[in-house]
């Protein structure tokens, strides 16, 4: 899991760098729920275009689709 936090954090700064119309906001909860939640926002009026929430203390992650929603992103799905 540690591994695929730590992708999911290069790929958030990676999708700023790349993206003129979005960044990443990662959040998290520690309380019971231990719960994760991934934002891709608007750097012009800071809206939410998408958002992932993820419950750590669930062992059905889906890393992977994660991921790809960065990787869709930063590779200029919105970036007109």
């Amino acid at each position: 899991m540690e591994e695929k936090l730590l992708k999911l954090f290069k790929l958030a700064d990676s999708l700023n760098e790349k993206q003129e119309k979005l960044f990443a906001e990662i959040t998290y909860c520690a309380n019971n729920s231990k719960t994760l939640t991934i934002y891709i926002r608007s750097k012009i009026d800071f809206s939410y275009i998408e958002k992932c929430e993820v419950q750590l203390n669930n062992s059905n992650i889906s890393w992977n689709n994660i991921i790809s929603l960065f990787e869709t992103f930063i590779g200029g799905v919105v970036n007109e």
